[in-house]
C-alpha cells in the first residue's frame, strides 16, 4: 500500500503519518520536499528534501 500525505502547512500531515506509524507495523516513510528555505533543525537530505521551483 502506497500512502501519500499532501496539504499546506499547518494542515496535521505529520501527526498523521505518526499515528500510522504508531497503530501499523512494517512502515516505511521518506523525507517530506519542500520548496521553503532550511530551518534550523532541519537536515537535508536526511529528513526533507529541498528543491527550487525554477528548477522544475
Amino acid at each position: 500500500m502506497l500512502v501519500i500525505l499532501s496539504g499546506v502547512a499547518g494542515a496535521g500531515k505529520d501527526t498523521i503519518k505518526r499515528e500510522i506509524i504508531k497503530r501499523m507495523n512494517n512502515v516505511k516513510t521518506i523525507p517530506s520536499f519542500t520548496s521553503r528555505p532550511p530551518r534550523e533543525g532541519d537536515i537535508p537530505r536526511r529528513n526533507i528534501y529541498f528543491f527550487n521551483k525554477r528548477a522544475i
